[in-house]
């Protein structure tokens, strides 16, 4: 009887190690680091300490329907793996509500750690601030956060995933947007073929791409700088409408661009030629426009047809074909 005693204590101390051990593992994390491409330079942000699992959460945040307020639309609605998180195609897109527009172009997202600010207008500084505009937006998701997060709060899967990787009971707004802000960060473009001269020395442009990056150089790179091509500045190009009260827009990236049309803050340009031609031939003098647009006495970029044409061609040497298609984290 004694000896049966022991026994039974002993497997409920055995059982006792397992269940901690369980514990243990199933809330150790797998940490990363944002990938810092050689050619890029320093981050402007210091990023929060990335997961495994801090990053899937996120991804799985950025892609549920539910927490929008008619259970339709999610961030990944229109910020599309494919179009490099932007929506190709598309001029504006449309919200929970068709009788609510919005005014400005989903912009592609990648290498958000080198930004300085966030929309077209630059009106953020905080990455995780952003996704409560795309949730409370009218235009957009049209819910409160408060909302949201008690969606999240009734939600025992949720609960669980916070529980386990954030240490939480009660989910708060910064988490949720803390998960995403992970997610959004591991979204790194570096792989494309014009990456792949400037790190690898593996040249496979043609002469005419060759030709393209050495006039974007020339006539493009005063904004569109570094290997990011954006100096992240706000600047006046004369493509505001005359009712928007802001006239600045920033500076794209330009990775990706192939698939991230349409184009400038309202989406007014469908493809790349439309771009260059403007900058040709359609920047208009007006008050406040940026003095790089107006040089040598005449507004916008001088370019001939055949110099557009082998910028087009150099900027889509920039499509990353892995980020696009991509199935891991990074």
């Amino acid at each position: 009887m004694k000896k049966n005693k022991l026994f039974v204590v002993a497997i409920i101390a055995f059982s006792t190690v397992l269940l901690g051990l369980a514990f243990g593992l199933s809330t150790i994390k797998t940490v990363v680091a944002v990938r810092r491409p050689v050619n890029f330079p320093v981050p402007f942000q210091q990023d929060p300490a990335l997961t495994v699992e801090g990053i899937t959460l996120g991804q799985k945040l950025f892609d549920d329907v539910s927490l929008s307020k008619n259970g339709k639309l999610a961030c990944a609605s229109c910020h599309n793996q494919t179009d490099a998180y932007s929506s190709a195609g598309i001029k504006i897109n449309e919200g929970i509500d068709p009788k609510i527009s919005g005014t400005r172009n989903t912009p592609a997202l990648m290498n958000l750690q080198w930004k300085h600010s966030y929309f077209r207008d630059g009106r953020e500084t905080k990455l995780q601030n952003t996704a409560i505009n795309a949730f409370t937006s009218p235009a957009e998701m049209g819910e409160t956060m408060d909302n949201v997060v008690k969606k999240l709060n009734q939600n025992p899967i949720y609960r669980q995933h916070f529980k386990t990787i954030f240490g939480i009971d009660t989910i708060k707004a910064k988490d949720l947007t803390g998960a995403i802000e992970q997610y959004l960060l591991s979204l790194v473009s570096a792989n494309s073929r014009y990456d792949q001269l400037v790190v690898k020395q593996k040249d496979t442009f043609s002469q005419d791409e060759k030709e393209g990056l050495l006039l974007f150089k020339e006539k493009c790179a005063s904004c569109h700088a570094t290997d990011l091509f954006s100096d992240e500045s706000l600047r006046n190009i004369g493509t505001a409408a005359a009712n928007d009260p802001v006239k600045k827009f920033k500076v794209p990236g330009l990775r990706n661009v192939e698939v991230s049309g349409p184009y400038l803050h309202d989406g007014r340009f469908n493809t790349l030629e439309e771009v260059l031609s403007f900058y040709a031939s359609g920047v208009k003098k007006a008050p406040g426009l940026d003095p790089l647009m107006q040089q040598h006495g005449q507004t916008g970029i001088p370019l001939t047809a055949a110099e557009q044409k082998k910028i087009i061609l150099f900027l889509k040497t920039l499509t990353d074909h892995a980020f696009i298609n991509k199935t891991t984290l990074q």
